[in-house]
């Protein structure tokens, strides 16, 4: 199991390079980094730290976009609004974090709390899937045009991942001791991926760009925990929100297309 998401990535490649051949578009390629909060069942559900401060990991990744315009202009001399507002963009991304219990169960002064308090374990998601992204402002005048420096976006999409947590306890709670409730079996997952962000225009072909997640798992194993659903902490599959910085770079431009596109705006 823990090889078929490898397997499969050479032919998604391969498609979507097929696609953006037969298209004729244009490609982007992205480098990124910053901070996973991992959201599952270490931790109280509501406590600051839990949820914002404290299980956050690192978060890497590379990215592949496909414009439906192209920069020549005997293609697509009259963009409709497809390409003027949509990508649609492949990622690979690595996520980890290491896991601890947080919240008023580990502060109280009790066995079980001390149980909580020398608990701890990791996650790591490798993931990759394809986001279609909505852009309001065109954005062949963003890539191609003089005038606009900054471009707000948002997307959705579905990714594949490959979760491999790990566990450590001396002792467990009651909830923790139950058939199953542990698993540190390494999963293939599915998960709905929505983002949101800004582009800032360096100069004619690289952009900085500011991204934020929210990442929803179709299972509540990726921090290896399911504890008895009574327990207030699990209500919920896990999840992550994380925020990346990164490098855009543009393939393509040439004084051409932009000596075209100025004349026709």
């Amino acid at each position: 199991m823990r090889y078929k998401l490898f397997i499969l990535l050479p032919f998604i490649l391969f498609f979507y390079t097929n696609l953006g051949a037969q298209i004729n578009a244009s490609y982007e390629a992205s480098l990124n980094f910053g901070l996973a909060s991992f959201q599952t069942d270490y931790g109280e559900r509501g406590d600051f730290k839990s949820g914002v401060t404290g299980n956050v990991g690192l978060a890497v990744g590379a990215s592949m976009y496909l414009n439906f315009f192209n920069n020549d202009p005997s293609f697509s001399p009259s963009p409709n609004w497809s390409q003027k507002h949509l990508k649609l963009k492949m990622e690979v991304s690595y996520l980890k974090a290491n896991l601890n219990h947080f919240g008023r169960y580990v502060e109280e002064n009790t066995a079980d709390a001390v149980k909580l308090q020398n608990m701890s374990g990791s996650s790591s998601v490798i993931n990759f899937g394809t986001i279609l992204e909505y852009h309001p402002f065109a954005i062949p005048d963003y890539v191609i045009g003089k005038r606009k420096k900054v471009s707000p976006y948002i997307g959705g999409g579905i990714m594949a991942g490959y979760s491999m947590p790990k566990v450590e306890a001396v002792a467990t709670i009651p909830a923790y001791q139950k058939e199953n409730v542990i698993d540190v079996d390494s999963e293939l997952t599915f998960s709905l991926m929505f983002s949101g962000g800004l582009r800032f225009k360096l100069d004619e072909v690289s952009a900085f760009i500011i991204d934020t997640r929210w990442q929803y798992f179709n299972s509540d194993y990726i921090d290896g925990l399911n504890p008895d659903t009574e327990f207030v902490p699990n209500k919920h599959n896990d999840w992550l929100y994380y925020l990346n910085v990164g490098y855009v770079f543009t393939f393509g431009k040439d004084s051409k297309a932009s000596t075209w596109f100025l004349r026709k705006n």
